[in-house]
């Protein structure tokens, strides 16, 4: 009776064993086939999160624009539709030096700018009318006007994430035709897919606001 209960028990632990190893073989082939399938919608989640990070500025040229005969600009003051005080001032200035370190035209001084435009009734940040354009062109020497707007500059927050965001618009608009020459909208984050994988430090608001204002002249310019 002994030897017949030790063959018995036996048995059934070479029973519970094997479909022990079936089962483990069977969830080993099921990874092998989930792995391929589970890299490659990796794959094109973070090919998908890559490319939408790296949209360039939305931009249009005048079919008619001519630029040459445009020697010197006067830079409007912004619209800042941000809660970050003094946030226009700041791209204004990002403005200015991209211009003139491009060499394409002379700015004037932004304190003669709004003098002259406060004189003549301007009273819209980010805009300018007809009336007030031809007169104060004629009083500045200028030929065109840059005019914009600041929608975000400073950090936005997501979840439980937070990272430095800046967009702006901004038209050239032709001093006397009243013409818009070329405006284009743009809008980076300082961070990216990349950045989060890799653990790359994020930009400031700041240093993203010089790059924005570069790839939008480069849609007007060339890079």
């Amino acid at each position: 009776m002994i030897g017949l209960n030790a063959r018995k028990a036996h048995g059934a632990w070479r029973m519970a064993h094997g479909a022990k190893r079936i089962r483990q073989e069977a969830e080993g082939r099921r990874n092998q086939l989930l792995t391929p399938c589970a890299m490659r919608y990796a794959l094109c989640v973070f090919f998908l999160l890559f490319f939408l990070g790296c949209a360039g500025p939305i931009s249009y040229i005048h079919p008619t624009a001519d630029l040459t005969y445009i020697e010197t600009v006067a830079i409007v003051p912004f619209e800042n539709l941000t809660q970050q005080k003094g946030a226009e001032g700041k791209v204004m200035n990002v403005v200015a030096a991209e211009v003139l370190r491009r060499g394409v035209f002379d700015v004037v001084e932004f304190g003669e700018v709004a003098k002259v435009l406060r004189e003549e009734g301007f009273k819209d940040p980010g805009s300018i009318s007809k009336r007030v354009a031809e007169r104060a062109a004629k009083r500045l020497n200028v030929q065109a006007f840059i005019v914009g707007s600041v929608e975000e500059y400073g950090v936005s927050r997501t979840g439980g994430s937070s990272y430095p965001e800046v967009s702006v618009s901004l038209k050239l608009v032709d001093a006397k035709s009243y013409k818009i020459l070329w405006e284009a909208t743009h809008s980076v984050k300082g961070t990216t897919v990349l950045d989060r994988l890799f653990g790359i430090s994020k930009k400031s608001a700041s240093d993203l606001a010089k790059d924005l204002v570069v790839e939008m002249f480069d849609t007007l310019f060339g890079s």
